[in-house]
């Protein structure tokens, strides 16, 4: 009975190849007009092109596509701790778990007269003196083409698990100082990723932080923020420990208009202990937030090799549909890529359509059948460059 079924199938699919009359998205849109951006951006402006376009190229149908985007995960052995010139005279401590660790001192000053010397620096590991190996001086680390202060020096110690005791001597007591310290071959490690690479604006943004010996899960107590490309905070995280021993934070991108250009940053901040031992570590990873002068409405109507896209627009501009056309594959039932399909034109504000060439020749010589559909249908604002909207679902073309 199943191969008889299986056969039913196979006949019906063999039986066009490509007939679609209809077309329909894969999911439901919450259109909301009053949460599109309908002012003017301050930023620039990159595309200002008011010519419409349409045009499609054929794709390996044998090739692998995956349109899930994983997000970054950072895996940090590092921190960073703010200092002064008086708190450095007396000593600052360092937590270390043992082992080869790097550490960078940077005074924060502007006054080139200022210069930092080994003979100002001295360190201590548990209370025994440690001889000090400059890994790289500030000629040396400015020669990286990275954005290091001036006096910046980065030192060597091979310490044993506990704490470091840093010593300047030489420096006004107002000097700032930022001290970066690296455990390269250390075990532990606080580990940082967001929930997606990309969100909605004002969807809830989520965090997901974990301190990790090996594989083991620690305890501990963390802070964090979410910064916007500009520099400005979004807000403070607040994280909860899941069953599974997972740390979590969510916070809404609410306030996320107007910031085009750039990546978010989360930032966090963890303190643990492990076996005695005092454990300190920074980390930050980045994402995008999609920006919202526009949205699917929802409605699509397809006429011969043509696909209307249905489009409200909040924002007047250059908008950008693409997508990839799909065809099934008759032995195999898979879904396979036949073409990629694009368009953009100069859309007022209001109820606009982006047409979408359908492509009847590549669908014949791609040897694929129906059902055909259309996948990570996306929407892109090329006046500013930025994501609009993604359905990785897409269309089906009925």
């Amino acid at each position: 009975m199943k191969n008889i079924l299986k056969t039913i199938a196979l006949c019906a699919l063999t039986t066009s190849v490509y007939a679609a009359k209809q077309a329909q998205w894969s999911v439901e849109f919450d259109v909301n007009k009053s949460s599109l951006i309908s002012t003017n951006i301050d930023s620039p402006k990159a595309n200002l092109n008011k010519q419409a376009i349409s045009y499609s190229y054929p794709l390996n149908s044998n090739e692998k596509l995956n349109f899930d985007t994983i997000p970054f995960e950072e895996k940090s052995k590092q921190y960073w701790i703010d200092s002064t010139g008086a708190k450095l005279i007396n000593g600052v401590d360092l937590p270390v778990t043992g082992g080869n660790t790097v550490i960078r001192i940077s005074p924060m000053t502007n006054d080139k007269s200022i210069q930092l010397e080994t003979s100002m620096i001295s360190i201590q590991n548990n209370g025994e003196d440690k001889e000090l190996k400059v890994f790289a001086d500030s000629a040396q680390l400015k020669a990286t083409g990275a954005a290091f202060s001036e006096n910046t020096v980065a030192l060597m110690v091979n310490a044993k698990a506990g704490k470091l005791n840093l010593k300047v001597d030489s420096f006004a007591e107002e000097t700032p100082f930022v001290i970066h310290v690296l455990e390269p071959k250390s075990k532990y490690v606080l580990s940082l990723k967001t929930g997606q690479s990309t969100f909605d604006a004002n969807q809830k943004i989520s965090v997901n932080t974990d301190m990790l010996f090996g594989e083991e899960k620690l305890n501990a107590e963390l802070q964090g923020y979410i910064s916007r490309p500009d520099g400005s905070v979004l807000g403070n995280l607040e994280f909860t420990q899941g069953s599974d021993g997972n740390y979590k934070a969510e916070i809404d991108a609410e306030g996320s208009q107007g910031l085009v250009v750039g990546l978010w940053e989360v930032h966090v901040f963890a303190k643990s202990q492990d076996k005695g031992i005092d454990i300190m570590r920074d980390a930050q990873t980045s994402f995008v937030v999609n920006l919202n002068t526009a949205q699917f409405d929802g409605q699509l109507s397809i006429s011969e090799e043509n696909l209307k896209v249905g489009i409200d627009v909040g924002l007047t501009g250059r908008y950008e549909v693409r997508g990839v056309i799909m065809g099934t594959d008759a032995k195999t039932f898979e879904l396979k890529p036949i073409a990629m399909t694009m368009a953009a034109a100069w859309l007022a504000e209001g109820k606009q359509t982006i047409e979408l060439s359908i492509n009847e020749k590549f669908i014949q010589e791609s040897g694929l059948v129906a059902p055909f559909s259309i996948k990570n249908v996306q929407l892109n604002n090329q006046t500013y460059m930025a994501p609009v909207q993604t359905v990785k679902s897409g269309i089906d073309l009925l």
